[in-house]
């Protein structure tokens, strides 16, 4: 069989290792220089969670032998992160959350903001597994689930009140108890991590906190390149071919044409790719301006920076440095980081509201083995001007080293800029997004585009695809794309 993959992101790579082998022939065309993709362009932390899905991916694609390597650990450096991320307030407030540890995690909230917020975000991860425990055997682990699966759930009462479809993730976490403003804002981070408008995010999201919490936190040294290439060398040894620098310029059944007016044939093509950009390439009418801006999903700036001080700086993986706690979630700052509408959009442009933030979340990101090098991401209103947001870079550096409390004599070199803008340059992903769409409710949090298109011959995988955004979930997407083609045997 004769498969063409489009894109080697994470997604993509995956689905061509899990194809790749004596029954297939398989190529991957990739736009860019590199295997990896969009997540090279996302240039934020390489945080996994579920790494029982790579090390399925590794383990199923490096033969049969113990000695052959098969095994993640064999080709990448993967090291439990400890604690997940630490959180600090404008008020002195900080939060180091445990990895995995129930009557830690407890502690460290009750600690943080008080008797009873750690009862309060337990009930949450509770709720969360309720709901995990629903969706996992019946939407996330079957290849081709519909609607009619989902319908099944709520026809059942634990179904229903584990899927809590009417509630927001918001609405969830005030029912357990989670009130003080503080731990909102680190729900919302939640949210924010799917891609998602914490106002609106639907209770299913839960998931997200107690999957990080029930099976850990994870990195893997060297980041994202260094997972992609583990990747990219073990789909070659499948027997995997190839293309850098091909962009894909449509796809119909059977065949892809290129930007150069080359046109391949395949039995199937795998489109690893955004929802917007695979409707692009189908020749689908596009979203409408004002769906386009309302789906959108949130893409933060990226700072890269080099630490010159003659002593390292101590930092955990993760840090989220919080503004003022009262506007840490505030609807004017959600408001402008997810335009309603297009029209709405376009007046606040106009008004000037679309302002760079005065006090914005700043989340550090740092690895050991590179004491000095820093990753921040900062939230910029995705209607802001390009020229606005690099603008805006001076003042950024300037707080991080305040955020981070750091001597004058200690400077902060900046590397390299990435804003939203800049991603869609390089993945063509209207407003940057790696996530895909916005999610807004239980079908877009888990129903997104199918894995089997109505194009004969076409499957989809990615964060736009079933069942979701994040590392993890990219590799299942290709899972289910490889059972649709061979049900258990890759």
């Amino acid at each position: 069989m004769r498969i063409i993959v489009v894109g080697a992101g994470v997604a993509g790579l995956a689905a061509a290792a899990r194809m790749g082998g004596a029954a297939n022939d398989v190529v991957v065309l990739e736009r860019g220089s590199a295997a990896g993709g969009a997540a090279l362009s996302w240039g934020g932390p390489c945080t996994l969670t579920l790494p029982a899905v790579l090390r399925d991916l590794f383990v199923k694609t490096g033969g049969r032998k113990a000695s052959g390597g098969g095994a993640l650990e064999d080709n990448v450096s993967l090291v439990p992160v400890d604690p997940v991320r630490r959180f600090v307030f404008a008020d002195g407030t900080s939060l180091a959350l445990p990895n995995t540890a129930r009557g830690a995690t407890k502690d460290a909230f009750d600690a943080a903001f008080g008797d009873g917020a750690g009862a309060a975000w337990l009930g949450l991860l509770d709720h969360g597994n309720r709901a995990w425990s629903a969706i996992r055997p019946t939407l996330v682990e079957v290849p081709d689930a519909s609607r009619a699966e989902l319908w099944r759930l709520y026809r059942s009462g634990s179904g229903r009140r584990a899927i809590a479809a009417r509630r927001t993730l918001r609405q969830v976490g005030a029912a357990c108890g989670i009130r003080d403003p503080r731990m909102l804002a680190v729900l919302d981070e939640y949210a924010l991590g799917a891609g998602s408008d914490p106002r609106f995010a639907p209770a299913v999201l839960a998931t997200r906190p107690y999957i990080e919490h029930a099976f850990g936190a994870w990195r893997v040294v060297g980041g994202v390149p260094e997972l992609a290439r583990a990747m990219y060398e073990r789909c070659v040894a499948r027997g995997v071919a190839f293309r850098f620098g091909a962009e894909a310029a449509s796809i119909s059944s059977g065949s892809v044409t290129l930007a150069s007016g080359e046109q391949l044939t395949a039995d199937v093509v795998v489109a690893a790719v955004d929802a917007q950009v695979l409707r692009r390439l189908t020749g689908e009418q596009p979203a409408s301006a004002s769906k386009t801006a309302a789906t959108a999903g949130y893409s933060p700036s990226l700072l890269s920076l080099r630490l010159e001080a003659s002593a390292d700086l101590e930092l955990p993986h993760e840090s989220v440095f919080f503004g003022d706690p009262g506007r840490a979630a505030t609807d004017a700052r959600l408001d402008a980081l997810f335009p309603a509408s297009a029209s709405a959009s376009a007046s606040a442009s106009a008004s000037g509201t679309h302002r760079v933030p005065a006090d914005p979340t700043l989340r550090v990101h740092a690895a050991p083995e590179q004491p000095r090098e820093l990753v921040v991401q900062v939230d910029v209103p995705c209607a802001l001007p390009d020229e606005a947001a690099h603008g805006y870079v001076p003042t950024l550096v300037e707080l991080v080293g305040q955020r981070l409390g750091l001597s004058p004599e200690v400077t902060l070199t900046l590397r390299e800029t990435i804003t939203p803008a800049d991603r869609e340059r390089a993945t063509g992903v209207p407003g940057g997004s790696v996530n895909g769409p916005a999610i807004t409710s239980v079908g877009s949090a888990i129903l997104r585009s199918p894995t089997v298109q109505p194009i004969k011959g076409l499957l989809h995988v990615g964060a736009s695809s079933r069942p979701g955004p994040g590392l993890a979930f990219a590799a299942l997407s290709a899972w289910n794309a490889a059972e649709v083609l061979r049900p258990t045997r890759v």
